[in-house]
């Protein structure tokens, strides 16, 4: 049932999900609690979604849609995770030109990098103009926004973890080596700690020290 006003949707996203872009399942209403009103920084409104965006974040209020947004983002990219890591491990020629044998092996390698695609589709999906009435909804972007290996992360943290889960990294480490060489070689960094996957305190250390004395820093 829509209690609020529902945002004008434009012909060619008259099916979509505000949020990812998917086919829409229902129309939501944010806040979903009408107590909720007087956190908002922004007129209450009704917009489309699909099942998943809909359902995938248990926390309902929020200072304003963005914010709603980029939870559903930061929960579809750890939901999916694996999907996205093979967008880090392969390009779509290494899986085409792979030997991969059986038919288990053969499924992945037909339908990996659409499945990789889709979902990082879903989450650099950006929605369109948020406008009730002809009246321009006005919102703040609560985050800076990060993009590596083509997918657009809701914030740096973001990327961090998928890295860290992906690539089987020391996140202590990582961080510290990426506070040094700086975000803009955020896949350098990668490189530099892939070598290093277990380490306890002590090591930890003289590796961080060795990789920046590498780094001539």
């Amino acid at each position: 049932m829509n209690h609020y006003p529902v945002i004008e949707i434009p012909f060619n996203h008259r099916a979509c999900c505000w949020f990812c872009g998917e086919p829409k399942d229902k129309t939501i209403n944010f806040p979903k609690y009408s107590s909720e009103e007087s956190m908002l920084t922004h007129k209450p409104i009704c917009l489309p979604s699909c099942k998943e965006c809909a359902t995938i974040v248990q926390r309902t209020a929020f200072s304003s849609l963005y914010g709603y947004r980029d939870a559903i983002k930061q929960a579809l990219a750890v939901k999916h995770q694996k999907l996205l890591s093979i967008g880090s491990n392969w390009t779509k020629q290494e899986l085409e030109e792979s030997e991969f044998e059986g038919s288990a092996f053969e499924g992945f390698k037909r339908s990996a990098w659409f499945m990789f695609e889709m979902i990082q589709g879903r989450i650099n999906y950006q929605g369109w103009e948020l406008v009730v009435a002809n009246e321009k909804l006005i919102l703040e972007q609560q985050y800076e926004s990060f993009n590596f290996d083509g997918v657009t992360y809701v914030k740096l943290d973001d990327a961090i973890t998928h890295a860290v889960k992906t690539f089987h990294l020391d996140e202590e480490l990582f961080t510290r080596v990426l506070s040094v060489v700086g975000k803009e070689k955020f896949a350098h960094a990668i490189r530099l700690c892939r070598l290093y996957p277990m380490l306890n305190s002590k090591t930890r250390e003289a590796v961080f020290l060795d990789i920046r004395e590498g780094l001539g820093l």
